[in-house]
């Protein structure tokens, strides 16, 4: 790659959206001072950020002073009601936080340190570090290890008084130490010699962290921990072995308001007069908005990856001054692989070399990120009969990203983020797999809304799922086109086969807005399906609108027949109902009302076309509304005997709606949705959903997750 890509002085990236991370990191540090001041055999409190490259671990520690400057005192005194001392006590730490001496410490220099009868030494390989790096944040050169050794003797009084003496630096004045690259251990452990559990297994992390445990005994110095590595794994043995309690620093990606800030704060000195980004690569047709969009579609909102997108795109702009970007232009850039490459370059190494394992768990992985899946914090996922991992942890080593979900009952949970800039890296690992395959096109073809907005539920989407891999591989054996065709003539005489070219669309959402009196909404107004069955849907491929429960059904595709004279639009409207209650005859009826009847009125009927006095005659169009729900009122189920049913022209729902001409109704029993989804996915689905109908309120489990990839699995 040229020399030029590997610059990361492009311009001069401002640190946004922050505020809770540096609430969360004050709040701790401040723990650490009172539990110091209570007692001398406290368990010390440490910040712990264990996240993958570009997460912004150490902008965030080499800022956090800044940051912390700039909140004032909304990062330690919040809303809660605490009581005036104890408001003073926290004005007087953060009065001495604003003035500490951050002193930022590399651990990837960390190596065996003379003198030598100490070289496998790990805590003092850990205080000459520290030394070290306070000497040459001074300007004073590296010191001579065998000189510091007679001085330290591995004594943290004395080491900490020589860090302040070489930094100037009071002895009441806070001393803030940031370890970063903290998941070198991994590999540089074996340099040292450490202690054996019971297992007779080392863990460095451990003999690291009951090294900083010592330290935290020396007044008014305080630590943060950053760096790739297993960090829940860490953060457990930590707690158990060091007596010390770790706290995440959950540093999620940005959204889109975060980045417009990033864009509008930041500079270029590349440029004349140093102009804002968004001034640079922003124009009057190709707005701040726009780009910030784009930029989140591309990297996530990962920091790191998005300092790397700006950084390319900007070099583009110096090299051709008159380039003027659109949302065509931006992804010809950023699509080519030289730009791909420099953004993702230090994830490779760690994707290249995943082992086969973890290969196949990506299936799993990319379901929680499709389907927006969240899992607990120490959910455990089974690589084999005697190893399990944290999927906390599994994120990381996948080379993916965790974003931190708390609700309105204020509990925490994460969800899986696979940002498009590495999608086409993970296509060649699973180049054989054709469900991940599929999965990835899906996930590709996701709009930006998804990222922070998704109305696509777990239960739609594994219906979505299911249909179109029985179009794609089971189009003729399939258990649910036939009962389909049993039920109605006109299924039996569509053609059920889709090509695999169009699989990247399957889950696309149908997102589209217009201006209205400067006011925009979706499509599915009630003037609109003309414009969504005849514009919008594509045969062959399979769309969950974004909005899919106020004016269409959850699942919309449209079929050919096998002849020219006719074509079948089908809407699904899948109910999941986990609790006792099951569908009702009057929301069967919405369902009709919402979508049967405007599409008949609006597409069914179209007349003949008349055009230079020749007559275009259109394929007769058929509608099917199909009734997917997990469970059917005791009433319904009645009604239907138990049994998938089908209502035709004229036919009677309930009483109060007739079915209009070219359309139909059919509503599944629940023993044929059973046999469709499995019985085992709908028993643990209910099982997590039992208290509520969102699935987003809690957490589905892992085990279930497993279970859709086998029963996906079997459909290829």
């Amino acid at each position: 790659m040229s020399s030029v890509f590997q610059r990361r002085d492009m311009y001069d990236s401002v640190v946004v959206d922050r505020e809770q991370d540096v609430v969360l990191t004050t709040g701790q540090l401040y723990g650490l001072q009172v539990r110091r001041e209570l007692e001398r055999s406290f368990k010390p409190v440490i910040p712990f950020a264990p996240h993958l490259f570009g997460s912004g671990k150490t902008r965030f520690v080499k800022s956090y002073l800044e940051l912390l400057k700039s909140m004032g005192e909304r990062a330690l005194i919040g809303p809660e009601n605490i009581s005036d001392c104890e408001i003073d006590r926290r004005r007087s730490f953060l009065d001495k936080l604003h003035e500490a001496v951050l002193l930022y410490v590399d651990l990837t220099e960390l190596k065996p340190t003379n003198p030598i009868e100490e070289k496998r030494n790990l805590e003092w390989a850990v205080h000459y570090l520290l030394f070290k790096s306070a000497c040459l944040k001074s300007g004073q050169g590296q010191p001579d290890p065998d000189e510091c050794f007679k001085v330290f003797k591995l004594r943290t009084d004395v080491l900490i008084k020589k860090i302040r003496e070489v930094l100037s630096m009071r002895t009441d004045q806070f001393l803030l130490v940031a370890f970063d690259e903290v998941g070198v251990l991994d590999t540089r452990g074996k340099f040292f010699d450490l202690e054996v559990n019971d297992e007779g297994r080392v863990r460095p992390y451990n003999d690291f962290f009951g090294i900083i445990r010592g330290l935290c005994k020396e007044d008014n110095v305080f630590f943060i921990v950053v760096g790739k590595s297993e960090g829940l794994s860490i953060h457990n043995y930590a707690a158990s072995v060091s007596r010390v309690e770790l706290t995440f620093i959950p540093l999620s990606p940005l959204e889109k308001h975060s980045i417009i800030e990033h864009l509008e704060k930041s500079s270029s000195s590349m440029f004349t007069g140093s102009p804002k980004v968004s001034q640079i690569l922003c124009h009057q047709h190709f707005s701040t908005n726009e780009l910030a969009e784009l930029l989140l579609e591309l990297t996530g909102g990962v920091p790191g990856l998005l300092v790397k997108a700006i950084n390319y795109l900007l070099h583009c702009k110096l090299s051709q001054d008159h380039l003027l970007l659109s949302k065509e232009s931006f992804w010809m850039i950023m699509n080519d692989s030289i730009a791909t490459n420099y953004c993702v370059d230090p994830l490779l190494p760690r994707l290249s070399s995943l082992s086969e394992t973890r290969q196949r768990l990506l299936k799993m992985l990319t379901l929680l990120a499709l389907y927006h899946i969240r899992f607990e914090l120490g959910e455990l996922v089974h690589l084999s009969s005697t190893f399990d991992v944290f999927l906390f942890d599994l994120v990381t080593d996948m080379c993916f990203y965790r974003r931190l979900i708390v609700d309105e009952n204020h509990q925490e949970r994460y969800e899986v983020l696979i940002h498009k800039l590495l999608i086409g890296y993970i296509e060649q690992i699973v180049r054989n797999d054709r469900l991940e395959w599929l999965l990835l096109q899906t996930l590709k073809s996701q709009p930006v809304e998804f990222f922070y907005e998704s109305k696509c539920r777990v239960f739609e989407g594994l219906v979505a799922t299911m249909f179109y891999l029985h179009f794609c591989y089971h189009p003729t054996d399939s258990l649910m086109f036939s009962i389909l065709g049993q039920l109605s003539s006109v299924w039996k005489e569509m053609n059920l086969k889709f090509s695999s070219e169009s699989t990247a669309y399957y889950m696309k959402s149908i997102h589209y807005t217009r201006s209205t009196s400067e006011v925009e909404r979706t499509t599915f107004g009630i003037n609109d399906w003309k414009e969504i069955v005849e514009e919008m849907l594509e045969f062959e491929k399979i769309y969950i609108p974004f909005e899919p429960t106020s004016r269409s059904p959850d699942i919309l595709f449209k079929l050919h027949g096998r002849t020219s004279g006719q074509n079948l639009i089908v809407g699904i409207a899948c109910k999941g109902r986990w609790s006792s209650n099951g569908i009702r005859w009057n929301e069967i009826v919405d369902e009709a009302c919402k979508f049967l009847q405007p599409v008949h009125d609006q597409v069914v009927t179209v007349h003949p076309t008349v055009h230079d006095q020749v007559v275009t005659v259109h394929p007769t169009l058929h509608c099917m509304l199909v009734i997917m729900s997990t469970k059917l009122s005791t009433s319904v189920a009645t009604d239907l005997n138990h049994s998938s049913h089908c209502y035709s022209f004229g036919d009677r729902v309930a009483g109060v709606f007739t079915i209009p001409l070219n359309c139909e109704l059919i509503i599944l029993s629940e023993s044929d949705v059973e046999n469709f989804i499995g019985k085992d996915i709908l028993s643990s689905l209910r099982s997590a959903f039992k208290s509520t109908d969102n699935p987003h309120s809690r957490s589905i489990g892992i085990s279930t997750v497993q279970e859709m990839v086998l029963s996906l699995s079997k459909n290829i």
